[in-house]
């Protein structure tokens, strides 16, 4: 009895519901006749009531479940639509005209009420027979069925054609309309509510006969039937929200999937099994779950499938056959697990980034800003809009779990009471929002947009990794709109190398076809510009870089990664392209441009060139580097066809996001920023952007990441070298590697440089630039002095660093903490511990004060005590 639960994601649905007992299989006998005549009317059913075009439109009703996936949108398809190959028709203008229509015309044959399609329909109504007559509708559904009889299993047998006779008579048959005169509402949902009782009551074993009278109220219903309103032991009481869950038929599911099969174990051509949940991850199986065996990096799921079944699960999906498990556990063999699951899951969730106006960002920067923008200008249109980005998965105030559901704290926050961390103290990193992956995978990607459409949501605006395209995560999310914003070095520990790397983000573009619809916004700025990060490089250095796979070669368009990703999109003839660009060279060619903009510490101002006109936007982001990201949001936004007093209002709306160029103000009488920065690129655009607002001195704290592209270390040392006043070199996520190791690689892109300063070789007498807790005691105070010479400062704790960069500023300098952003931990080993830069920052500007005001000289390191004569004595730093 195929039951599932119809969300609102474009699959049209079967019409039945049940709630499981989920602790075990159900395997259920696939009568032919029946299977056939069920999926025949639901598929007229749903084909009738939306004026017979409506593909993509969904009529069933949606089971709220529990757990932690919020809102089941366990949608398998009847016959017309689906994701087949995961290209599934849209009609998503057609459905909004249609629901406008209705509004109009209740009785126009071609509009969906608005009410059922939004799941609004009183539950207790949809589930309740009253006697009203049965509408044209279902002898509408009639007729197609048998115009149609070829398009799903086999030719109707007189079984299946007594089954869908036997519908017409519902009720006595239905030659009028409503006894009210009305549409077709009341009908319809009489309708729905029978045939989803006689559905449930033949799948319990009676015949169609039977199953009719008893839905018809001709017979009275024991406690076992099919009622919403009825408990387990007849008595009658409320649903239990928590059980209540979606339900899919396996086989269905990988039918309507699309999923090819290349075994099935422990599961006859006559039986099927239910499930009410997907997972790939044994340690979040519930009861009814149908278990993926994803292969990772470092771990197989084959290894964990005997554990998911002791969870619950009620199958597994798998590459290769499970030693060791039952007998009676079914195992469906598949030639690729990893392509099988995003096709699997959009089934299931009743694919619901076609019901949201989808938008995808890729690059290498700029990423988490441009989709926060994108949200703030849908969200000044009246569209609630979800984010899924590296910094968290929101719905405007929500936060998102990543299967789907409204995030809460499970554990006491042992930090919750502390200004900031101490010294050489790690503390424990619980009781707070945590964010897995930029993009999340291909399962919990479907999840995390079905939870924010349950949620309210009409658009979803979703940072697109290079991962997430390589390993299949967005597979069978159907993109809008495409963003690029720009390539540079970086992953190159997955990749292997720049061509690689650009390639994957490519895909998405290439998945672009639907010109009515989709579109690709592209960044038309020249890579090889006077801001590149390989301007300064000679023919030589360069060509060492291109061998190393770090620079774009010779055939690289002239290293111009717009045209290569515009070619990516169909050059324009698959889908309508919006370019967008800041720089001046470009100002012809881009459809949006940025024709001014006035950068000051606290606020950007900005005016923008777009095909149907142009507005000025003010708004409260730092830096240049968030002009190209204003302009990358606006060109959506143009794409999507939004007035410009909307795009300039949501500009103007926008608040800082968290962690990119975010201003930590405690009053001082200098700006300290801090920002994720952790390329090359990115680190060189911010410290140019905060230098460009008038900066005196700018003085940069960053480090590397440890287990990641170690390249691009001594690159980062040499960017923050070359456009920094004053570097301090500092531990940031080590993971599993030496912290030590990790500094050294990052200053070994200045270490010669320094070392070949004619004042430095007259005084050195050796290697200084190091922490000081590798340095023998009795050269300590030597190292210092040679550190403060240069203004490069290597410190591995970074709770010291910090606050000796903002003891250093001056009243005209800028303080920027860049690699760790709106992270509020830090990596050691395998194990998390809180640790926040803006927590930190905000509490060395407060107790910096106290320390200057007690007379400490802080200007170079050590802090000393100023005597009589002004000068400053004495190591006070752990003061």
């Amino acid at each position: 009895t195929g039951s599932i639960a119809g969300g609102r994601g474009g699959l049209t649905p079967t019409l039945v519901t049940r709630t499981l007992a989920r602790s075990r299989a159900t395997v259920l006998p696939r009568n032919g006749a029946f299977a056939g005549a069920k999926r025949r009317a639901a598929r007229a059913y749903a084909t009738a009531t939306s004026g017979g075009g409506g593909g993509g439109v969904n009529h069933g009703h949606t089971v709220e479940s529990g757990g932690r996936r919020g809102r089941s949108h366990a949608a398998v398809i009847v016959g017309g639509i689906g994701i087949g190959g995961c290209a599934s028709s849209r009609g998503r203008a057609p459905r909004f005209r249609a629901c406008a229509a209705a509004k109009e015309d209740p009785d126009a044959s071609s509009a969906i009420d608005p009410d059922e399609y939004y799941d609004e329909e009183d539950e207790g109504d949809s589930r309740t027979s009253s006697g009203s007559p049965t509408s044209a509708i279902l002898k509408k559904a009639l007729a197609i069925a048998a115009e149609e009889d070829n398009a799903m299993d086999s030719e109707i047998d007189d079984e299946e054609l007594a089954a869908l006779e036997a519908l017409d008579r519902i009720n006595g048959g239905a030659d009028e309309d409503d006894a009210d005169g009305g549409g077709d509402g009341d009908t319809r949902a009489t309708a729905k509510a029978v045939a989803a009782k006689a559905f449930a009551h033949a799948a319990e074993g009676d015949d169609w006969d039977d199953a009719l009278d008893v839905a018809e109220g001709g017979e009275e219903e024991t406690a076992g039937s099919y009622d919403g309103e009825v408990g387990e032991e007849g008595e009658e009481g409320e649903d239990d929200e928590e059980d209540e869950e979606g339900v899919a038929l396996l086989r269905e599911l990988f039918e309507y999937g699309g999923v090819a099969v290349s075994e099935w174990v422990s599961l006859g051509e006559d039986e099927d099994v239910e499930v009410s949940g997907i997972a790939n991850d044994s340690r979040v199986v519930l009861g009814g779950d149908v278990f993926v065996c994803i292969v990772g990096a470092t771990v197989d799921g084959h290894d964990f499938a005997l554990d998911a079944i002791a969870a619950g699960a009620v199958a597994v999906v798998c590459s290769r056959p499970i030693p060791g498990l039952s007998e009676d556990t079914p195992q469906v063999i598949v030639p690729d697990t990893s392509a099988a699951l995003p096709r699997l899951a959009a089934a299931f969730y009743g694919n619901p980034s076609t019901a949201l106006t989808t938008v995808g960002v890729t690059g290498t920067n700029g990423k988490t800003t441009t989709t926060y923008l994108v949200r703030a200008i849908m969200e000044a249109a009246g569209m609630p809009c979800g984010v899924i980005g590296t910094v968290g998965y929101a719905l405007q105030d929500i936060r998102l779990t990543p299967h789907g559901g409204v995030w809460e704290p499970h554990q006491r926050d042992p930090t919750a009471t502390r200004s900031s961390t101490s010294p050489g103290w790690l503390a424990p990193y619980r009781g707070k929002y945590e964010v897995p992956h930029t993009t999340p995978d291909a399962l919990q990607c479907q999840q995390l947009l079905a939870g924010m459409l349950d949620n309210g949501a009409t658009a979803a605006v979703m940072e697109v990794s290079s991962h997430a395209l390589a390993q299949g995560r967005v597979d069978c999310t159907d993109f809008d709109v495409a963003v690029f914003t720009n390539l540079s070095h970086d992953h190159l520990d997955f990749h292997g190398s720049m061509a690689a790397y650009r390639e994957a983000k490519a895909e998405l573009f290439r998945r672009l076809s639907d010109p009515e619809r989709q579109r690709a916004v592209i960044n038309i700025d020249a890579w090889r510009d006077p801001d590149d990060r390989y301007a300064d490089d000679d023919e030589k250095t360069l060509q060492a870089r291109r061998k190393k796979g770090e620079a774009p070669g010779e055939e690289d368009a002239d290293y111009d990664n717009a045209a290569y990703f515009v070619a990516a999109a169909g050059g324009g003839e698959r889908v309508p392209i919006i370019t967008y660009a800041t720089h001046r060279d470009k100002a012809e060619e881009a459809d949006v441009f940025v024709e001014r903009a006035v950068l000051t510490l606290f606020e950007t101002s900005v005016r923008i060139r777009t095909p149907v006109g142009s507005f000025d936007a003010v708004c409260g982001m730092v830096g240049k580097i968030n002009v190209t990201n204003i302009a990358a949001a606006v060109a959506v936004a143009v794409a999507l066809e939004i007035p410009l007093d909307i795009i300039a209002a949501g500009v103007e709306a926008m608040e800082p996001v968290p962690g990119r160029m975010e201003l930590v103000d405690e009053g001082q009488p200098f700006p300290v920023v801090v920002d994720y920065a952790h390329t090359p690129d990115a680190l060189r655009r911010a410290i140019k952007s905060v230098r460009e607002t008038g900066a005196a001195n700018v003085i940069t704290v960053f480090g590397c990441g440890g287990d990641r592209d170690p390249t691009k270390r001594s690159e980062m040392g040499r960017v923050a070298d070359k456009f920094s006043d004053i570097v301090f070199v500092t531990n940031d996520n080590p993971r599993t590697e030496d912290p030590y190791k990790i500094l050294d690689d990052v200053v070994s892109g200045f270490r010669d440089r320094i070392y070949g300063l004619e004042a430095i070789k007259e005084e050195a007498m050796f290697p200084f630039l190091k922490d000081m807790y590798l340095i023998h005691p009795n050269a300590r105070h030597e190292t210092m002095k040679l550190q403060n010479m240069c203004r490069r400062y290597v410190i591995v704790d970074r709770y010291f660093a910090i606050r000796a960069a903002v003891a250093m500023a001056g009243d005209e300098d800028v303080v920027l903490i860049c690699g760790k952003g709106h992270e509020d931990y830090i990596v050691v080993g395998d194990k998390k511990h809180w640790f926040d830069d803006r927590v930190e920052a905000r509490d060395a500007l407060q107790k910096i004060v106290e320390v200057q005001e007690a007379g400490i000289d802080t200007s170079n390191l050590p802090w000393g005590r100023k005597d009589k004569a002004g000068r400053a004595g004495g190591n006070v730093l752990d003061a």
